[in-house]
């Protein structure tokens, strides 16, 4: 769970430091802070409870990986999308009303790229991947999420009412 706070954190600050490039004096540390809450916290256990879920699909094993991602994207990814774009507007301090209604704004544009993202990294993870490299290279695909997540979630916002 700690690391996936560490990649959340560091996907927050590649996005700041190298797509926005923000200098030093303008770097938004709280912002930081939020992305590595959100995965230690919400996201590393619900990953963790789900992917043992995942574990337990049966059926010709060169079919299971492709099973695994049909359902993952289906009945797993769009709920946790929406909760994770939530999460993060009220770690900013807004209302659950303004986070639900910034969910609705960034959802599809966000999910779209989800489904394109992240079923061709477990489909090369899951067929490819030697079983101790697994964790690595979807920790790597994370961060580059992340810098994504950040860039779309936190760009052009208006002041969050706490700091």
């Amino acid at each position: 769970m700690i690391s996936s706070g560490l990649i959340g954190g560091a996907g927050d600050a590649l996005c700041q430091i190298v797509v926005e490039k923000r200098s030093l004096d303008k770097y938004d540390v709280p912002r930081t802070i939020r992305f590595m809450v959100l995965p230690t916290f919400f996201m590393a256990p619900v990953l963790n409870r789900w992917y043992r879920v995942l574990q337990r699909i049966g059926g010709p094993p060169k079919l299971v990986p492709l099973k695994q991602v049909l359902i993952d994207q289906t009945l797993f990814a769009p709920w946790f999308t929406a909760a994770v774009i939530t999460s993060l507007r009220l770690l900013e301090g807004f209302s659950l009303e303004e986070s639900w209604e910034k969910m609705r704004q960034d959802y599809w544009s966000i999910y779209k790229r989800a489904i394109f993202y992240w079923p061709c990294v477990q489909l090369f993870n899951f067929y490819l991947m030697p079983v101790h490299f697994q964790v690595i290279w979807v920790q790597l695909a994370g961060l580059f999420w992340n810098v994504f997540l950040s860039n779309v979630t936190q760009t052009k916002l208006p002041v969050p009412p706490i700091e």
